[in-house]
């Protein structure tokens, strides 16, 4: 059987298996697996469904020829690991997925039960539809199709469901099963690539992504003395300092930055603005009360950072703490009270080399399955494991079904022709990337 062949019986595969693939994906939605770490979360109430789906998957994997191994670092929160052993003389490929998902959100914004799927004519709707279940279950679909069409690879092709993703968890995860010996010569994430009415683009670049609270002290008083000490003319910091107006200082500074980032930190993969400074969660009050009669003493703010590819972690804290640090030496209370930082996260950014060999297979494997047409080369618009994988030496891209910006929304969808494009795609890769292993009279 030639590659053409091979090919050609791969895809119609695909198509017989579609319908079976939207099934699998709703099932994959009723399992609530949200990461039982994303903040809010009830460890023990919600640990264990992760590795439900894991073993939805798995049996998937088995179906597809694969030697499924579980690998788990915390109890309840298995990763399936499915390893299609190639005949010899070929590269690898792992296609990677995580199983988590974030919360449902406000319930009565979604159509349904977010954990109960609706499908329409060309959507899947659900939490973990496009973030990112439709890509787990696509990956295992194309496997699937290709033990159908009789086609046997040269190189191994490695399965992955993993834990962890949506809190940066990866060494209960990717990094796991990375160091539990399966691994491969190049991965494709699954994560989700595509725009409503779009195919996947193929991604190849990251983000870093920087998650800190800046703490500040101010001095409570009462609610009728802000007047005297918001003017330094009357009484002051000597009467009372109000963390709310002191942050406005840090905020401003703040802004400020993302307003440069935006003019001199430009990238051809991601549009102009994209990289920001978020102040997501604000909290300020007097001290155990919450009631704005008094001055508040306590502030602290949450801030979400995406910064560019081709900086350094290190280099963007150091600006952001050196930015505050200004702005705070004109400030008679906040020289003495500097803000207090916590960095909490630290996601560093990736980038493929232009001329990685894998970008050109994923690329010439989605044109084959989409009459010709070449993917999308875009940023991505979050983070994912291929920052774990670099550190492991492993190179990789994204590349999935899904709409992102629906991603961790209400009513989160995913639309058919992604995933089937998509399974598609992984399997051609695979023929590819991996080659085709030699027949046994040598034809």
């Amino acid at each position: 059987m030639t590659a053409q062949d091979s090919a050609r019986d791969v895809t119609r595969e695909v198509d017989r298996l579609a319908e079976r693939l939207v099934s699998s994906l709703t099932d994959a939605i009723a399992v609530p697996s949200v990461n039982p770490k994303y903040p809010g979360q009830e460890y023990g109430k919600v640990v264990g469904a992760e590795g439900d789906v894991s073993a939805l998957l798995a049996d998937l994997y088995t179906e597809a020829g694969a030697d499924v191994t579980k690998v788990t670092v915390e109890k309840g929160r298995d990763n399936a690991c499915g390893v299609i052993t190639g005949a010899g003389g070929g590269r690898s490929l792992l296609l990677n997925g995580h199983v988590d998902v974030v919360p449902a959100g406000r319930l009565d914004k979604w159509r349904g039960d977010p954990f109960r799927a609706v499908v329409t004519d060309d959507t899947v709707i659900g939490r973990g539809a496009t973030d990112m279940k439709g890509g787990l279950v696509a990956a295992a679909y194309a496997a699937v199709a290709l033990r159908r069409a009789g086609v046997r690879l040269a190189g191994d092709l490695v399965l992955q469901a993993v834990v962890g993703e949506e809190v940066g968890d990866h060494e209960a995860g990717t990094t796991a099963v990375l160091e539990a010996g399966f691994g491969a010569d190049a991965a494709i994430v699954c994560e989700p690539s595509g725009q409503a009415g779009t195919l996947p683009a193929s991604v190849p670049v990251t983000p870093g992504l920087l998650w800190f609270s800046i703490s500040m002290e101010g001095k409570t008083a009462h609610s009728g003395l802000r007047g005297m000490t918001v003017h330094p003319t009357l009484e002051g910091d000597a009467l009372g300092v109000n963390t709310v107006d002191k942050f406005w200082i840090v905020y401003q500074a703040l802004r400020s930055l993302e307003d440069e980032w935006a003019r001199h930190y430009r990238h051809p993969l991601f549009p102009p603005g994209y990289f920001n400074l978020l102040p997501g969660v604000l909290q300020a009050n007097p001290s155990g009360i919450y009631v704005p009669f008094f001055l508040a003493d306590e502030l602290t703010v949450e801030y979400c950072v995406y910064h560019h590819p081709d900086r350094t972690n290190e280099e963007v804290i150091a600006e952001i703490e050196g930015r505050v640090a200004d702005a705070c030496k004109s400030d008679p209370w906040l020289r003495e009270h500097p803000p207090v930082f916590e960095w909490k996260l630290l996601w560093a950014p990736y980038s493929l080399p232009d001329d990685a060999p894998l970008g050109a297979v994923v690329a010439g494997a989605h044109a084959a399955a989409a009459d010709g047409r070449p993917p999308l080369s875009t940023g991505f618009m979050g983070v994912c494991d291929l920052t774990w994988m670099d550190r492991k030496g492993l190179a990789g891209l994204v590349y999935g079904p899904g709409v992102g910006y629906t991603a961790h929304a209400e009513n989160e969808y995913v639309e058919i022709a992604q995933l089937v494009q998509a399974a598609k795609t992984y399997a051609l890769a695979a023929i590819e990337w991996c080659g085709l292993a030699e027949p046994a009279d040598g034809r």
